[in-house]
């Protein structure tokens, strides 16, 4: 393990107390550079040379995850400890408050100085908006930017990329889409669970087969996507996108071409499996964003689009019994040819207007540093090479689902003002799947709405 992890040699020989100078001989004989391991060793034990022993406070606001919040909570409890005088005031904020709430504290000059924050958000509002910094390399431990980057897979910053080409974050969170099904409901319905659906309208067949009605309600739905805040709406629609060839905006990002067929297309998809095919019911669906899949962990809801491993991990901790039932597949496709999926990310960045930004980096370092334990105690990937081979990968149900899902997958379009185009795109999703509205002419509207958006 530490011969691919600079930083997990260093914790473990701090715990150890082994000196300095040796845990120096060691990096260096790992391939670093002696400033580089020297800058990485003093981010890591909080031992810089020169520095301050003067008392800081770094604050860090993150949504409400809880497998993340205990890890994150752990994880400060041991930086405070080795970081004499460094406190870090933690707070989390609901899902459905944390989007608005983050924006505008930082939009004012105020807010957290470490944010951890969506790559959608970060590349939409964020950068552009100049309301984070650019990564410190050598507040974090390397030489250089590209010494960081060279850690991870090829692409794994384009989410905290700017149109400027500067990386604003480090990945704490690196997720792609898999299918989840309940194998005994697959069975009770006379479904193969060794054949889960290929493609939509698999989906929508086996649907069918595995929906109960209990006076007139549907108690059990053969699938859904969920509706939840805004992001998540945008989330299902540009997974459907990326399968028809469908966007959002055209390439200059100047102008929507929602309307366009192939867009249409994926509206109609999701519209065809509730109103047609009637496999769910957005009515009685769960809209608590804190526990996403609720009504899939109990049950509910026989089939659905998992965002991540980390709903594993939230399965695994909540819904123990629920979960032993639980499979996972490939996502099901337009066109099982061409498999398309959609992978994002939640960055660490820091604010712009933070007093504190050399030691935001430093702690940002420390927690960005423990890829093994966010993997088993949280299942967040985070995207440094080899990251399926590791120990902790290989302990993990369906890992090989998830590396397949990560081989197809690209991070979503973006653009200006994107807050405010994720909500005219829930209005949207919600006319047609709600109150009938033909997807055409729902799109037709959400694409006049989008280009006044754009137009300031």
């Amino acid at each position: 393990m530490f011969d691919s992890d600079p930083r997990a040699l260093i914790e473990d020989s701090l715990a150890r107390c082994v000196p300095r100078r040796a845990i120096l001989k060691q990096l260096v004989a790992m391939g670093l550079a002696l400033p580089a391991a020297s800058a990485l060793l003093d981010a890591c034990s909080g031992q810089a040379a020169g520095g301050s022993s003067a008392k800081v406070t770094i604050s860090l606001w993150t949504h409400t995850h809880p497998p993340m919040i205990q890890l994150m909570k752990t994880l400060i409890k041991e930086y405070e400890a080795r970081h004499e005088g460094v406190t870090i005031d933690y707070q989390q904020i609901p899902n459905n408050e944390f989007g608005p709430k983050m924006l505008t504290a930082l939009s004012s000059g105020s807010g957290p100085d470490v944010i951890n924050m969506d790559d959608v958000s970060l590349r939409g509002d964020y950068i552009p908006k100049g309301l984070v910094v650019p990564v410190d390399p050598k507040a974090l431990g390397y030489e250089s930017v590209e010494a960081l980057t060279s850690r991870y897979i090829p692409g794994a910053f384009v989410g905290a990329t700017g149109g400027d080409g500067k990386i604003y974050g480090v990945p704490l969170e690196y997720d792609a889409a898999a299918f989840g099904f309940h194998f005994d409901q697959f069975q009770e319905a006379g479904l193969d669970p060794s054949s889960p659906p290929r493609t939509w309208g698999d989906v929508a067949t086996m649907g069918r087969q595995l929906v109960q009605y209990q006076g007139g309600t549907m108690v059990r739905q053969g699938f859904d996507f969920l509706y939840l805040h805004s992001g998540w709406y945008t989330d299902f629609i540009e997974l459907l996108l990326h399968q028809t060839g469908g966007h959002i905006l055209n390439s200059q990002r100047t102008a929507s071409v929602i309307a366009q067929s192939r867009s249409v297309q994926a509206l109609t998809i999701w519209n065809d499996l509730i109103n047609k095919y009637h496999v769910g019911d957005p009515h009685v669906s769960s809209t608590d964003a804190t526990v996403p899949y609720s009504d899939f962990y109990t049950g509910k809801l026989s089939m659905t689009v998992l965002i991540g491993p980390w709903a594993q991990a939230q399965m695994q901790q909540t819904y123990a019994g629920q979960y032993r039932q639980v499979k996972m597949a490939a996502v099901p496709q337009v066109d099982p040819s061409r498999p398309a999926s959609r992978c994002y990310g939640y960055f660490m960045a820091v604010n712009k207007a933070s007093k504190v930004q050399e030691e935001a980096w430093k702690f940002i370092a420390y927690v960005t540093s423990q890829h093994d334990r966010w993997l088993s105690d949280v299942l967040f990937v985070q995207p440094i090479k080899g990251w399926q081979n590791t120990a902790a990968a290989r302990k993990i149900d369906f890992i090989d689902v998830w590396a397949e899902s990560y081989a197809t997958a690209k991070f979503d379009e973006v653009g200006p003002h994107w807050s405010e185009i994720e909500d005219t795109l829930k209005s949207s999703i919600q006319d047609t799947v709600f109150n009938g509205v033909p997807p055409e002419t729902s799109f037709t509207r959400a694409q006049s709405e989008i280009d006044r958006i754009l137009k300031g």
